[in-house]
Protein backbone atom coordinates (compact mmCIF):
# COMPACT_ATOMS: atom_id res chain seq x y z
CA UNK A 1 0.00 0.00 0.00
CA UNK A 2 1.26 3.49 -0.86
CA UNK A 3 2.66 5.15 2.02
CA UNK A 4 0.20 8.21 2.49
CA UNK A 5 -2.49 5.99 0.95
CA UNK A 6 -1.49 3.65 4.44
CA UNK A 7 -1.78 6.93 7.03
CA UNK A 8 -5.00 7.60 5.21
CA UNK A 9 -6.42 4.36 5.96
CA UNK A 10 -4.59 4.38 9.38
CA UNK A 11 -6.09 7.69 10.28
CA UNK A 12 -9.71 7.05 8.69
CA UNK A 13 -10.58 3.99 7.49
CA UNK A 14 -11.56 2.11 4.43
CA UNK A 15 -14.09 3.60 1.87
CA UNK A 16 -11.90 6.36 -0.46
CA UNK A 17 -11.85 6.02 -3.48
CA UNK A 18 -9.89 3.21 -5.25
CA UNK A 19 -6.84 5.14 -7.30
CA UNK A 20 -4.06 3.69 -9.84
CA UNK A 21 -0.33 4.15 -9.01
CA UNK A 22 0.14 6.62 -12.27
CA UNK A 23 -2.60 8.72 -9.82
CA UNK A 24 -0.81 7.90 -6.46
CA UNK A 25 2.54 9.03 -7.86
CA UNK A 26 1.25 12.61 -9.49
CA UNK A 27 -0.65 13.02 -6.73
CA UNK A 28 1.96 12.12 -3.68
CA UNK A 29 4.70 14.39 -6.34
CA UNK A 30 2.06 17.28 -6.18
CA UNK A 31 2.37 16.94 -2.36
CA UNK A 32 5.90 17.71 -1.74
CA UNK A 33 5.81 20.21 -4.99
CA UNK A 34 3.35 22.30 -2.67
CA UNK A 35 5.20 21.60 0.47
CA UNK A 36 8.34 22.76 -2.00
CA UNK A 37 6.95 25.80 -3.37
CA UNK A 38 5.41 26.95 0.22
CA UNK A 39 9.31 26.59 1.54
CA UNK A 40 10.33 28.85 -1.57
CA UNK A 41 8.04 31.37 -0.91
CA UNK A 42 8.72 31.36 2.89
CA UNK A 43 12.89 31.98 1.89
CA UNK A 44 12.07 34.75 -0.69
CA UNK A 45 9.94 36.40 2.33
CA UNK A 46 12.52 36.44 4.45
CA UNK A 47 14.99 37.44 1.59
CA UNK A 48 13.31 40.52 1.43
CA UNK A 49 13.02 41.58 5.16
CA UNK A 50 9.21 42.02 4.69
CA UNK A 51 8.07 40.83 8.07
CA UNK A 52 5.35 39.74 6.85
CA UNK A 53 3.87 36.27 7.73
CA UNK A 54 2.39 33.61 4.65
CA UNK A 55 -0.90 34.17 5.51
CA UNK A 56 -0.47 37.65 5.34
CA UNK A 57 1.59 37.38 2.23
CA UNK A 58 -1.20 35.19 0.86
CA UNK A 59 -4.01 38.00 1.70
CA UNK A 60 -1.82 40.19 -0.40
CA UNK A 61 -1.19 38.05 -3.31
CA UNK A 62 -5.35 37.67 -3.29
CA UNK A 63 -5.76 41.45 -3.08
CA UNK A 64 -3.16 41.67 -5.91
CA UNK A 65 -5.13 39.90 -8.27
CA UNK A 66 -8.85 40.90 -7.62
CA UNK A 67 -8.54 43.71 -5.21
CA UNK A 68 -10.84 46.12 -4.41
CA UNK A 69 -12.54 43.55 -2.03
CA UNK A 70 -14.48 44.07 0.62
CA UNK A 71 -13.05 42.39 4.08
CA UNK A 72 -16.10 39.52 3.92
CA UNK A 73 -15.62 38.70 0.13
CA UNK A 74 -11.68 38.62 1.11
CA UNK A 75 -11.72 36.03 4.03
CA UNK A 76 -14.38 33.73 1.87
CA UNK A 77 -10.99 33.96 -1.04
CA UNK A 78 -8.94 33.39 1.39
CA UNK A 79 -11.47 30.53 3.45
CA UNK A 80 -10.76 32.27 7.02
CA UNK A 81 -13.33 33.93 9.54
CA UNK A 82 -14.15 37.80 8.49
CA UNK A 83 -12.78 38.90 11.84
CA UNK A 84 -9.62 36.41 10.85
CA UNK A 85 -9.05 38.75 7.61
CA UNK A 86 -10.09 42.26 9.65
CA UNK A 87 -6.53 41.53 11.74
CA UNK A 88 -4.80 40.64 9.18
CA UNK A 89 -5.83 43.87 7.21
CA UNK A 90 -5.44 45.85 10.31
CA UNK A 91 -2.21 44.59 10.36
CA UNK A 92 -1.05 44.92 6.33
CA UNK A 93 -2.65 49.11 6.73
CA UNK A 94 -0.52 49.47 9.99
CA UNK A 95 2.55 48.47 7.79
CA UNK A 96 1.28 50.73 4.85
CA UNK A 97 0.85 47.37 2.46
CA UNK A 98 -2.78 47.52 2.08
CA UNK A 99 -5.40 50.79 2.09
CA UNK A 100 -9.02 50.64 3.22
CA UNK A 101 -11.12 52.72 1.78
CA UNK A 102 -15.12 53.62 1.99
CA UNK A 103 -16.97 54.34 -0.95
CA UNK A 104 -19.10 57.83 -0.44
CA UNK A 105 -22.37 56.59 -1.19
CA UNK A 106 -22.05 53.90 1.30
CA UNK A 107 -19.43 54.53 4.43
CA UNK A 108 -20.74 51.17 6.38
CA UNK A 109 -18.10 49.34 3.70
CA UNK A 110 -14.72 49.37 3.54
CA UNK A 111 -12.77 48.48 0.42
CA UNK A 112 -9.40 46.77 0.55
CA UNK A 113 -6.64 46.98 -2.00
CA UNK A 114 -2.67 47.21 -2.18
CA UNK A 115 -1.05 50.55 -1.69
CA UNK A 116 2.03 50.76 -3.87
CA UNK A 117 4.94 49.26 -1.09
CA UNK A 118 2.15 46.49 -1.04
CA UNK A 119 2.27 45.78 -4.61
CA UNK A 120 5.73 46.41 -4.63
CA UNK A 121 6.35 43.58 -2.65
CA UNK A 122 4.20 41.09 -4.18
CA UNK A 123 6.10 41.80 -7.19
CA UNK A 124 9.32 41.37 -5.77
CA UNK A 125 8.66 38.16 -4.10
CA UNK A 126 6.95 36.83 -7.19
CA UNK A 127 9.92 37.42 -9.48
CA UNK A 128 12.25 35.76 -7.35
CA UNK A 129 9.99 33.06 -6.48
CA UNK A 130 9.58 32.62 -10.38
CA UNK A 131 13.60 32.59 -10.89
CA UNK A 132 14.19 29.95 -8.31
CA UNK A 133 11.72 27.80 -9.71
CA UNK A 134 13.43 28.38 -13.03
CA UNK A 135 16.44 27.44 -11.35
CA UNK A 136 14.94 24.41 -9.94
CA UNK A 137 13.65 23.04 -13.83
CA UNK A 138 17.29 23.94 -15.25
CA UNK A 139 18.34 21.34 -12.55
CA UNK A 140 16.46 18.99 -12.91
CA UNK A 141 15.85 18.81 -16.59
CA UNK A 142 18.31 15.78 -17.81
CA UNK A 143 16.75 16.19 -21.33
CA UNK A 144 14.82 13.24 -21.03
CA UNK A 145 10.94 12.69 -21.57
CA UNK A 146 9.38 12.25 -18.42
CA UNK A 147 6.39 11.58 -17.55
CA UNK A 148 4.65 13.95 -14.86
CA UNK A 149 4.99 12.89 -11.65
CA UNK A 150 9.12 12.08 -12.33
CA UNK A 151 9.32 15.82 -13.79
CA UNK A 152 7.62 17.02 -10.37
CA UNK A 153 9.35 14.60 -8.13
CA UNK A 154 12.69 15.78 -9.79
CA UNK A 155 11.96 19.63 -8.93
CA UNK A 156 11.33 18.42 -5.20
CA UNK A 157 14.52 16.91 -5.07
CA UNK A 158 16.12 19.87 -6.81
CA UNK A 159 14.96 21.95 -4.56
CA UNK A 160 16.49 19.71 -1.77
CA UNK A 161 12.99 18.29 0.33
CA UNK A 162 12.39 14.98 0.23
CA UNK A 163 9.63 13.24 -2.09
CA UNK A 164 6.46 12.55 -0.33
CA UNK A 165 7.13 9.02 0.34
CA UNK A 166 10.03 9.82 1.90
CA UNK A 167 8.76 12.63 4.24
CA UNK A 168 5.71 10.55 5.29
CA UNK A 169 8.37 7.73 6.44
CA UNK A 170 10.03 10.54 8.36
CA UNK A 171 7.17 11.70 9.77
CA UNK A 172 6.09 8.47 11.05
CA UNK A 173 9.88 8.33 12.69
CA UNK A 174 9.34 11.89 14.00
CA UNK A 175 7.35 10.97 17.02
CA UNK A 176 9.86 8.58 18.36
CA UNK A 177 13.17 10.82 17.87
CA UNK A 178 14.32 11.22 21.38
CA UNK A 179 12.33 8.98 23.18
Amino acid sequence: MHPCNHFWVKLYGEGGTASTAAEDQLVDGLSALARTLVGITARTLGSVDAEVTLPQYRTLVVLASRAPLRTVDLASLLGVHPSTATRTCNRLVRRELVARRQQPDDRRVAWLSLTEGGKTLVGDVMRRRTAEIRRLLNVADSGRRRTPAELINSLVIAAGEPTEELWWQRWEQSASVGT
